[in-house]
C-alpha cells in the first residue's frame, strides 16, 4: 500500500544526451507512485547546441530534475547557486529551483561509509575526468588519498590534477593509452567514470572498485578486478542519489533496498 502525502502535481526529469538507456524514469515514477505524489518523471535529451536555452527553460518549467553527461559541469557554470559539494567539484547532477547540488558525492559518500575501510594515505586510480571523475577525485581526495587521474585527454586531465591541487588534493595526470601498465593497476581504490563497453580493462587489484556505469555500459571492468575487494556498482550509486534527489525534492526518504529491487527487476525482467 502506498504511503499517504499530500499530493501535487509535478514534472521532473533526467537532463543529458544520449540517455534513452537512463533507469531514472523508473526509479522516480515508482517513487511518485508508492508516495502518492502526483508527479512525472521523463528524459529530457538536448544536443549541445540546445543546452543554454534548453537548461533555462528547465529552470522555469519544471519542480526539479537530475543531470547526467555530457552536462554535470556545463551547468555548474550556468546555475546562480550552488551546494557545498556542487562547488567544491564544479559539477552538478540535481538541479532544484535555481540550485545546483551534487547528490552523486553524498551517494558515493554513504556507500564508501557503510564498507568501513580505512583509506587515509593510499592511491586512487579514476578512469574519466568528466563530471562523475570529478565527483570521486575530491571525495577519496578529501578522505586523505593520493589522486591518479587517467584518461584519453591528457589536457582535461591535467585541468582536474590543477583543481585539485589548488584544493590540497594530492593528485597527476596520465594519458590512458599510457597507463596501461602493472605498476599503474596496482592501488588501493579504482574508479571507473568512462562508458565506451570495448574498452579493455588491464588487470586490477584493489581494496575497493566504484564503478559509476550500470553494468551492460561497464565494459569488463568489474570482471577485470582481481583478489578481494569491494564493489560499488553504477546501479547502487543511481538508487542512493535517486534517495537523496527526493528529499531534496519532495522530503521523502525512500528505502534504499526496496529501490534495488526496482532496478534488478529492470535489469532481468
Amino acid at each position: 500500500m502506498s504511503e499517504s502525502k499530500e499530493t501535487f502535481l509535478g514534472i521532473f526529469g533526467l537532463l543529458g544526451h544520449g540517455i534513452k538507456y537512463s533507469l531514472s524514469p523508473r526509479i522516480h515514477n515508482y517513487i511518485f507512485s508508492r508516495y502518492g505524489i502526483k508527479a512525472v518523471y521523463g528524459l529530457f535529451d538536448l544536443p549541445p547546441q540546445d543546452f543554454q536555452t534548453g537548461i533555462q527553460a528547465l529552470i522555469r518549467r519544471t519542480s526539479g530534475f537530475n543531470v547526467t553527461t555530457p552536462y554535470k559541469e556545463e551547468t555548474a557554470k550556468v546555475l546562480p547557486m550552488l551546494s557545498r559539494e556542487a562547488s567544491m567539484t564544479g559539477s552538478v547532477n540535481l538541479v532544484y529551483g535555481s540550485k545546483g547540488y551534487n547528490t552523486d558525492y553524498l551517494a558515493l559518500e554513504d556507500l564508501v561509509k557503510a564498507r568501513k575501510l580505512g583509506l587515509s594515505g593510499k592511491e586512487c586510480i579514476i578512469f574519466g575526468s568528466g563530471g562523475a571523475a570529478r565527483t570521486a577525485a575530491y571525495l577519496f581526495g578529501n578522505m586523505g588519498m593520493f589522486i591518479t587521474v587517467v584518461n584519453r585527454s591528457l589536457k582535461k586531465a591535467e585541468k582536474l590534477e590543477i583543481d585539485l591541487s589548488r584544493s590540497g588534493i594530492d593528485a597527476r595526470a596520465v594519458n590512458l593509452r599510457s597507463s596501461i601498465s602493472t605498476e599503474v593497476m596496482d592501488s588501493d581504490v579504482f574508479v571507473n567514470c568512462i562508458s565506451y563497453p570495448e574498452f579493455r580493462f588491464p588487470a586490477m587489484k584493489a581494496t575497493l572498485a566504484v564503478d559509476f556505469n550500470y553494468s551492460s555500459r561497464s565494459g569488463d571492468f568489474r570482471t577485470r578486478n582481481q583478489g578481494e575487494h569491494s564493489l560499488i556498482t553504477g546501479e547502487e550509486i543511481l538508487v542512493s542519489q535517486a534517495i537523496h534527489s527526493q528529499r531534496i525534492w519532495n522530503n521523502i526518504s525512500p528505502e534504499f533496498n526496496e529501490i534495488m529491487e526496482v532496478v534488478n527487476v529492470k535489469h532481468t525482467g
